[in-house]
C-alpha cells in the first residue's frame, strides 16, 4: 500500500515555476514611451492629421481663404480634376518624365556603380562628385540650368552647333522645355541611385566574379550575365523610387518654368507636373478641395504601381 502511494506521488504534477519579473522593465517601457512620444506627436500633427484632413477636403468645395465654409460635393472634385485639361496635361507630363528618366538614370547609375565598385584610383573622389548634384539645392541647380540653357548659354550654343537645335532659351520653348526638365532630373538623381546600386554590388561575393573570370568572361559579359541578375532586387527598388520621384517632381520644373514671373508649368503647360498642379490649385487659386482630390488620385496611382512591383517581385522570386 505504501509503495503505490509513493509511485503516485512520484508521478505527481511538477510544481509551477514562477519567473520573477526583471527589475526595471516598467521603467524601460516608460522611458521608451517618453522618447518616442515627440516623434509620434510630430508625425500626427504634420502627416497623419493633414492627410486625414485632405481626404475629407477632397469631398468638399472648400477655399483656403475660408476653410470653415465648405459644401459637401461627394466625388464632384474628383470628376472636376479628371475633366480639367490642365490636370490631364500634368499627368501626361509626369508619366512622360517617368518613361524618359527612369530607364536612362537607372542604366547610367548601374554603369557608374559598377565602375566605382572596381579598384580604381580616387574612387572616393568620384563617388563624391557623382553624388554632389543630388545634395545640391534644387533652386541652385535650376539657376545654373537657366544660365546654361539660356538664349546665349554655353550648352544652348554647343547643342545648336552639334545637333542643330534652336538657339533659344530652352525653358521658354514649348518643344524643348520638357526635355530640359527631364535632363535636369536625370543629372540630379543619378548620384543617389548610383549609391543604392553600389550598396547592392558590394553585397555580391567576389568569388562569383573570380569564377566568371576563370571562365573567360569579359567586363560586359560579367555586367549582363552576372551583375544584372544578382542586383535584380536593387534594380526593382531603383525603378520604384524613380517612379515615385518622377511623379512627385516639383522643384526643378517650378524653377525653370517661373522664370521672369511666368505661371508654373510655362510655356503652355509644357512643364506642368501633378505636384505643380496641386500647388497652383491650393495656393494660387485657393481651391483646397480640387487640390486634395488631385493629390489622392496620384496617391492611388503610386500605390497601384507599388503593389504591381511587389507582385512582380514575388512572382520572380518563386
Amino acid at each position: 500500500m505504501s509503495v503505490s502511494i509513493q509511485l503516485r506521488k512520484g508521478f505527481a504534477d511538477p510544481p509551477t515555476v514562477r519567473v520573477p519579473q526583471r527589475p526595471g522593465t516598467s521603467r524601460e517601457w516608460l522611458s521608451a514611451a517618453i522618447l518616442i512620444a515627440p516623434f509620434c506627436l510630430l508625425l500626427s500633427a504634420f502627416t497623419v492629421y493633414p492627410a486625414i484632413r485632405a481626404l475629407f477636403d477632397s469631398f468638399k468645395d472648400v477655399s483656403a481663404l475660408d476653410p470653415t465654409n465648405s459644401t459637401w460635393v461627394g466625388f464632384g472634385q474628383y470628376a472636376a480634376a479628371l475633366g480639367d485639361p490642365s490636370f490631364r496635361r500634368s499627368v501626361l507630363n509626369s508619366f512622360g518624365l517617368m518613361i524618359v528618366t527612369v530607364p536612362i538614370q537607372s542604366f547610367i547609375a548601374l554603369v557608374l556603380a559598377n565602375t566605382l565598385n572596381a579598384q580604381i584610383r580616387a574612387r572616393g573622389f568620384f563617388r563624391a562628385v557623382y553624388f554632389l548634384p543630388y545634395i545640391t539645392a534644387p533652386v541652385a541647380v535650376g539657376g545654373v540650368m537657366l544660365f546654361l540653357f539660356g538664349p546665349f548659354g554655353s550648352l544652348t550654343t554647343f547643342l545648336h552647333s552639334i545637333l542643330g537645335t534652336p538657339k533659344t532659351a530652352w525653358y521658354a520653348s514649348e518643344g524643348l522645355a520638357f526635355w530640359l526638365v527631364a535632363a535636369v532630373m536625370i543629372w540630379t538623381e543619378i548620384g543617389f541611385f548610383t549609391v543604392i546600386y553600389l550598396a547592392g554590388l558590394q553585397s555580391i561575393s567576389t568569388d562569383v566574379y573570380e569564377a566568371a573570370a576563370l571562365d573567360g568572361a569579359g567586363p560586359w559579359t560579367m555586367l549582363w550575365k552576372v551583375t544584372l541578375p544578382l542586383v535584380r532586387p536593387t534594380t526593382a527598388l531603383v525603378i520604384l523610387m524613380g517612379v515615385i520621384v518622377s511623379l512627385q517632381t516639383f522643384e526643378q520644373p517650378y524653377v525653370l518654368s517661373t522664370t521672369g514671373g511666368a505661371l508654373p508649368g510655362s510655356p503652355n503647360d509644357a512643364t506642368l507636373t501633378v505636384v505643380m498642379y496641386l500647388y497652383a490649385q491650393a495656393f494660387r487659386y485657393q481651391n483646397l478641395g480640387l487640390a486634395s482630390a488631385a493629390a489622392f488620385l496620384i496617391v492611388i496611382v503610386i500605390v497601384a504601381f507599388t503593389a504591381l512591383m511587389a507582385l512582380v517581385q514575388l512572382r520572380s522570386a518563386k
